[in-house]
């Protein structure tokens, strides 16, 4: 497994979670193209190509009005989610289609329900993760033949490092809104994850997986 994070310290906490030693942890910016191409460089010279790649790497704005979102801020978060994602999938299919045979390599990135339904003060959010969506599927259509699956997931509100600052009226008000009355755990996630990567989703191509607890059905 390659961990590519630009936040090491955490990268390091995970590596230690998975077991065996063939396992690297790699600084990236998933914004920046030479950060992604020294990823994808070290990614052959240790493994000699790549199998699975889950682009996870987002960031969210601060909430406040569409009016008040200043141009940096907005192009800060689609470099992230959009570009990001473009630029590790990019290299993530020329990697994969220089074997003969692709067939059951996989792509999965994660968009978010705000690509759904929208999401009042995170305008940015919601169009970088609509746009993910879009683009997943442009890819899947272009790469099935090869025998790449490329798929998205659209987690709802979950208990991750990036939401547990939300504001506790935020939160709330959130909450409200899922039928289910509780935001996810992380495990929900993962256990979605591993199932869109591995070969009980053979025939899910350019998929948008919502999961989301009954938010924007």
């Amino acid at each position: 497994v390659i961990i590519a994070d630009i936040n090491d310290t955490k990268a390091n906490e995970t590596l230690k979670l998975l077991k065996g030693p063939n396992h690297t942890a790699i600084h990236t910016d998933v914004s920046v193209r030479e950060n992604v191409t020294h990823l994808f460089q070290t990614v052959q010279k240790i493994y000699g190509t790549v199998h699975i790649v889950i682009n996870s790497a987002g960031i969210i704005q601060r909430p406040t009005l569409f009016t008040n979102t200043s141009e940096a801020e907005f192009d800060k978060v689609l470099s992230v989610n959009l570009y990001g994602t473009y630029l590790v999938t990019q290299a993530a299919v020329t990697m994969m289609l220089k074997n003969e045979n692709a067939t059951g390599r996989t792509i999965l990135n994660i968009a978010s329900v705000s690509s759904k339904g929208g999401r009042r003060f995170l305008s940015s959010y919601s169009a970088s993760k609509g746009a993910v969506i879009s683009f997943t599927k442009s890819v899947a259509l272009e790469v099935a033949l090869k025998g790449i699956r490329v798929n998205t997931i659209l987690p709802g509100f979950t208990d991750t490092p990036m939401t547990q600052d939300t504001p506790e009226n935020v939160r709330k008000g959130i909450i409200a809104e899922i039928p289910m009355k509780r935001i996810a755990k992380p495990l929900e996630m993962s256990e979605v994850i591993v199932f869109m990567c591995g070969p009980r989703s053979t025939y899910m191509v350019g998929s948008a997986v919502l999961v989301s607890g009954g938010t924007f059905l």
